[in-house]
């Protein structure tokens, strides 16, 4: 079993607010943080952190289960001072060999979305569940159909996340709720 994460790259932005002030450290964890240097630590691409960013790739980074989870990364200056976490939802996904068990053809509409999500699939569609951008779920119903809408009216504005459960296949699409 095959573990992959969308997302090719995370990159770490580095701002120093001083001429005096420079990145010694950095750190990444997935969800729960282990606290201050405890997290596996990331290494600068040319040996220091000089750059005004520095890439992290996938290789290398052990992934956590199949599902939505939340990639943290942090740096600490030389006076010894970590800086604040930055977050991102990663979606780690599953495939066994070459074969692409998540769902093809799901149409989610309208995307950006005001009050009602329609989504549509060639299957039956057991359950959907939204999630925000700090990885955590906020809404989930379950369904028997293959169209179903889904009202989203009382969620705030922003960036969500739509998981789509038809027996034990599952798709995560993006969207952004006005």
């Amino acid at each position: 079993m095959n573990k992959f994460i969308y997302s090719v790259a995370t990159f770490l932005m580095v701002i120093v607010a001083s001429a005096q002030s420079s990145v010694v450290q950095a750190e990444y964890f997935w969800d729960t943080d282990p606290g201050y240097g405890l997290a596996t630590p990331v290494l600068a691409t040319d040996g220091s952190f000089n750059s005004t960013f520095e890439q992290l790739t996938k290789t290398g980074i052990v992934l956590p289960a199949v599902g939505l989870h939340v990639f943290n990364i942090r740096i600490k200056d030389n006076t010894g001072v970590w800086g604040p976490v930055f977050r991102n939802v990663i979606s780690v996904q599953t495939t066994l060999g070459t074969a692409d068990f998540d769902l093809k053809n799901v149409v989610v509409y309208p995307n950006p979305v005001k009050d009602i999500l329609n989504i549509s699939i060639d299957r039956n569609i057991t359950a959907v569940a939204l999630y925000n951008v700090l990885g955590q779920q906020v809404l989930t119903k379950f369904f028997n159909s293959n169209e179903v809408a889904f009202d989203i009216s009382n969620l705030t504005a922003g960036t969500y996340f739509v998981k789509v459960a038809s027996d034990t296949e599952v798709k995560t699409i993006k969207i952004i709720k006005q």
